[in-house]
């Protein structure tokens, strides 16, 4: 039996690797030939990558285990686009909607970043588990705590690439999504939380 060796012995752990933490994550190990997409990794500067990520039956995005471009943390969020659509992704092929900000993905702050889906949005934590449910029309990133979220605001164009949040009732969800300032208030209204400084 001829056994691997140099290059192709580290090629082999890696692949053993990513499929150890794909199937420790839940992810399918499936033939490429049943993922149909292709990735473009975000920031451009890998080339896309065929054969990469499918839609699972509840119409999230999957990437296939061993498609992550070389080098990176497996446990290390990236950004990818997959038809059009910006995610935030791990190497064991999990994925979650990504709020467009600025030219990228939005910032992870205090640990969360702004998932959307079907026009709401709610945050994920590092490791892409939904933490505060997607029922806002716009959400501020966490600070000290606590995130602005409102319901019923409209985000307008503001001139040249600049947005703004218009209209709405605002309120504060904690880290845990419960909301400790009830979504009731005028945007220039909104009390600070208690405890808040």
């Amino acid at each position: 039996m001829n056994r691997p060796s140099g290059p192709r012995l580290q090629a082999c752990l890696r692949w053993g690797l990513v499929m150890l933490a794909a199937a420790c994550a839940g992810a399918p190990l499936e033939r490429a030939a049943s993922w149909p997409l292709t990735c473009d990794f975000f920031p451009p500067g890998d080339p896309p990558v065929d054969e990469c990520a499918r839609k699972s039956a509840d119409g999230e995005f999957v990437l296939r285990p061993g498609a992550w471009p070389e080098g990176g943390e497996a446990t290390a969020v990236r950004t990818v686009v997959v038809e059009g659509e910006l995610l935030f992704a791990l190497a064991s092929g999990r994925t979650a909607p990504a709020l467009r900000y600025d030219n990228g993905a939005d910032y992870f702050v205090e640990g969360l970043a702004r998932s959307p889906r079907d026009g709401k949005v709610g945050f994920v934590d590092e490791l892409l588990e939904l933490v505060v449910p997607r029922q806002w029309d716009f959400a501020f990133p966490f600070e000290d705590g606590h995130a602005r979220v409102c319901s019923g605001c409209v985000i307008r164009r503001a001139g040249g690439e600049h947005s703004e949040v218009v209209g709405g009732r605002w309120g504060y969800v904690d880290r845990e999504g419960r909301v400790v300032v009830p979504v009731v208030h005028a945007r220039e209204e909104l009390p600070a939380p208690a405890g808040a400084s």
